[in-house]
């Protein structure tokens, strides 16, 4: 009998497996795959670096401020629509109150309203929040 049209395709599926990709900077990513543990995708990634790979400096947060000009933050005591409004001044930098994880005299579950660098503020939003 004579072979027409395509050839027969192997149907067998290969269950264990790895996948290596490289990036622009040189770096390389290396997947395993076993589809018998983990049938939906990947169980290990690793990540190479470049050879000249070097970190970036991590950025402290909780350096002094861009200027004399204190930081003002207005907040809600809770997400409540009858909760207290408040206000607090820090002299920290602006950046480091934004994203710290506590402050003192500020609640975990505080709504952050207004935060603002420079006395003008103080005086604008105890007007606009009437606060004394």
């Amino acid at each position: 009998m004579e072979n027409r049209g395509r050839k027969k395709e192997s149907t067998e599926v290969t269950k264990v497996y790895t996948q290596e990709m490289k990036n622009s900077e040189g770096g390389k990513m290396i997947y395993k795959f076993d589809l018998n543990k983990f049938p939906n995708g990947a169980y290990s990634v690793e990540y190479i670096p470049p050879k000249q790979y070097t970190p970036k400096p991590v950025f402290d947060l909780n350096q002094r401020t861009y200027s004399k000009a204190p930081t003002v933050m207005v907040f809600k005591s809770s997400d409540r629509s009858n909760a207290k409004v408040k206000m607090k001044i820090f002299n920290k930098n602006v950046d480091f109150v934004n994203m710290a994880k506590k402050l003192p005299g500020v609640p975990n579950n505080a709504v952050i309203l207004e935060l603002g660098v420079g006395e003008s503020f103080i005086t604008m939003w105890k007007k606009q929040y009437n606060l004394n």
